[in-house]
């Protein structure tokens, strides 16, 4: 679901990194910052070549950077982010808005033109960057991550506790890491005849999750209290988001393309120990 960074000034971030963060996420790049009071907006680069060349005289400045994949709305350059709330303030988008968005324009585009311009209209830029104002839109965006920056170069990040810092650079997800290797055990490919029908079973005596990884739920979970509870079934396949080794827990994210569930606060015992692969209908989400 996109990658969105903010980028503080004289801070760098690798060729590699950007090139990782490209490729997995492939549908249209670009990038903004503030310079002498004005907003410059560079965005529509579908080769990473293209977009490089865009960026690297820009590196050492404050930067937002957006990856794309594609969601609501078609690829192209209209469709990429960052987008103007007016021309003294932009933002970037990493999620999806339930509610928002069509195939002819992204969620994004959608709830910028619905909400955030006619707030903006009635309060200002700073009218964004208030706490309260903040508060409420978080309520609104879910899981989602907006990230903010006006033409005098003030940021505000929007549920950003859900993303991370790392050496003077906010990133929305995981996307930018170097994968790391995962030891799978159990599992025979020669079985699934010519579906792409599962992921390899993880032995269950370890825990080998890491995020952005599919995994099976081996027993029903209720999430949630009363009337408002759902229950995660045994044998749904669901993708891990973000995972707190502290607390032993992690938020899982359903295969719906257009308006996925979220579940925060998981326990790793209801996803660290499947069932063979071979007990479970195979999933559809992988069926290409």
């Amino acid at each position: 679901m996109c990658i969105a960074i903010m980028k503080s000034e004289n801070k760098k971030i690798s060729k590699t990194t950007l090139q990782r963060c490209y490729e997995s996420n492939p549908d249209g790049a670009g990038f903004m910052f503030a310079d002498n009071k004005e907003l410059t907006v560079k965005k529509g680069y579908f080769t990473f070549k293209e977009f490089y060349k865009e960026y690297k005289p820009h590196e050492n400045k404050q930067v937002l950077l957006h990856f794309r994949i594609k969601t609501h709305g078609p690829i192209d350059k209209n469709n990429c982010h960052p987008f103007l709330v007016n021309s003294g303030l932009g933002f970037i988008h990493n999620g999806i808005i339930s509610g928002y968005g069509d195939d002819k324009q992204s969620d994004t585009i959608d709830f910028n033109k619905s909400i955030l311009q006619k707030i903006v209209a009635k309060h200002g830029n700073m009218g964004l960057f208030d706490d309260p104002m903040v508060e409420l839109i978080e309520n609104v965006i879910g899981y989602s991550k907006l990230v903010f920056l006006d033409r005098h170069g003030n940021y505000r990040i929007m549920n950003e506790q859900k993303g991370s810092w790392h050496d003077g650079v906010w990133y929305s997800n995981s996307s930018w890491k170097k994968p790391e290797p995962v030891t799978y055990t159990g599992y025979d490919w020669t079985k699934q005849g010519t579906h792409r029908t599962s992921l390899p079973v993880a032995a269950k005596d370890s825990c080998s999750l890491a995020e952005s990884d599919w995994v099976v739920c081996n027993e029903d979970y209720d999430y949630g209290i009363g009337d408002d509870t759902v229950t995660i079934k045994k044998g749904e396949w669901v993708e891990v988001e973000n995972i707190d080794s502290k607390s032993k827990t992690c938020t899982l994210i359903t295969g719906e393309y257009m308006n996925p569930t979220i579940f925060t606060k998981v326990p790793l015992s209801v996803v660290e120990s499947w069932d063979d692969a071979e007990s479970h209908s195979y999933n559809k989400a992988f069926d290409f």
